[in-house]
Parts: C-alpha cells; structure tokens; sequence
C-alpha cells in the first residue's frame, strides 16, 4: 500500500501530495480527513467530495501522470490535480453519460480554473473552511415564523 507522501509546512500553510497512479481513492479521502482534522462535518465532506470529483475527473479523462496536492491556508482549502490529458473540464448539462461532477466542483468551491502548461495541465479548486455551507439541495434561509400562543 503507497501512503501520501508526508503533510509539510509551506507558506503559512500545510501541503499533502500524492502519486495517483499508486493511491487508491480511500486513501486520498483519508489524507484529506487527515489534513483538516481535528475539523469534522459538512466542511470537510464538501472538500472529500471535490477532491473525489476532480481525481475520478483525472483518472477517466486525462493521462498519466496524474498527481494531486493539497494546500491549506488560513480559512480555505486549495486542491490541484495534475495529468497530461488534453481535454479542459467545463461544466455541462448532465445526461447518461456524466457531467454532475463539474456542477458539484462549481457549487461547493469558492473558485475552480485550469492552468496549461507545456505537456499538462492542472485544474484547481479552492475550498471555504471557515464559514457554514449550505447543501446544494437546501436553501440558505430560515422559514417564516409564525406566532401560535393564543393571546386571548
């Protein structure tokens, strides 16, 4: 079994790295569990569920190598996921093929963008770690509430 390569200090912040040619998808979801901790909650599982998104995007899509860092800084989480595939994420209309991943990514990041490089590219996301969210599916207010005492 590959472990992640060790959680380091960079600029203020942490970095985790991996190899995802030799990591399997629990493994990653734990170093991100591990990365965040002593955080639980919806913070963290909306980050496992980009960085889920973005590797699973890598591995069908693009080319090896493929590799994934995990930065974080005061009050947000940024992942980059490196491979040597062509094709640029977007978001689209879902069908029978795919295309929800990319809507998750652009609800629950802050930010997401592609940098091309000679020979590969990286998509990025960056992640709020300090502040609520409010799932997709929820709305972000309360319902009206009405007075039931009987005043009479």
């Amino acid at each position: 079994m590959t472990e992640p390569l060790p959680v380091v200090p960079e600029d203020g912040g942490r970095l985790a790295q991996f190899d995802l040619e030799e990591m399997q998808g629990w493994q990653v979801r734990e170093a991100v569990r591990g990365l965040l901790a002593p955080s639980t909650g919806v913070t963290v599982e909306d980050a496992v569920l980009v960085i889920e998104e973005m590797v699973a995007n890598a591995r069908e899509h693009g080319r090896s190598p493929r590799r994934c860092r995990l930065q974080l800084q005061p009050g947000r989480l940024r992942v980059e996921v490196d491979d040597s595939g062509t094709g640029n994420p977007r978001v689209r209309t879902p069908d029978l093929s795919g295309g929800r991943g990319m809507i998750v990514i652009d609800r629950l990041a802050l930010d997401w963008g592609v940098l091309q490089y000679e020979g590969f590219k990286t998509v990025w996301a960056e992640l709020p770690l300090d502040r609520p969210r409010f799932s997709p599916l929820s709305t972000a207010f309360e319902p009206e509430q009405t007075d039931t005492r009987n005043d009479s």
